[in-house]
């Protein structure tokens, strides 16, 4: 006797209720939070004074720190910094389109700066290859934020005047 279901098997009355789509496939892991990253620490030499002095990342540092480590290094020269994604866009500076950076932001903390301010974690922005506005804390970045939302907003505003003068540009043939 087999025990297969022939292909040609239609059931009738109660049994047509279907019970098997609504039993999942696989059985739901119960979601195990991943505790946060530890920002590393890590100790090096002052140049200047032959002190040990100690240092803790901030959290999601990706510079490399392991020269800093290994040789005698001068405090100021100590940072930390998060990237994120970059983004290009082609700009025309002399007469032909060429990929420029712009935007990109890092996150940054130099715990050994005469600036008292970068000691503390704050942004950078790169408007454009090389051309940087540094050392915002959240009032200058939001104030950053805040101009450029105005100029999306004129951009906005531009495009939608665009499509209206390409239709009437269309309309007059």
């Amino acid at each position: 006797m087999s025990n297969t279901v022939p292909a040609s098997f239609k059931p009738s009355g109660a049994l047509v209720t279907p019970y098997l789509p609504a039993i999942p496939a696989q059985p739901t892991a119960p979601r195990i939070e991943q505790p946060a990253e530890q920002p590393k620490t890590w100790s090096f030499i002052d140049r200047n004074t032959g002190e040990r002095l100690s240092v803790t990342c901030l959290r999601g540092c990706e510079l490399d720190h392991s020269h800093d480590i290994a040789t005698p290094t001068d405090p100021d020269d100590i940072w930390c910094q998060t990237f994120r994604t970059n983004v290009t866009l082609p700009i025309n500076e002399n007469g032909a389109p060429e990929e420029f950076r712009v935007l990109s932001i890092t996150t940054n903390v130099l715990p050994f700066s005469h600036t008292l301010a970068y000691r503390m974690p704050h942004v950078s922005i790169e408007m454009i290859d090389d051309h940087w506005i540094e050392g915002l804390d959240p009032d200058g970045l939001e104030t950053v934020i805040n101009t450029l939302a105005e100029r999306l907003d004129t951009m906005r505003e531009a495009h939608a005047e665009l499509i209206r003068a390409r239709a009437e540009y269309r309309g007059r043939k």
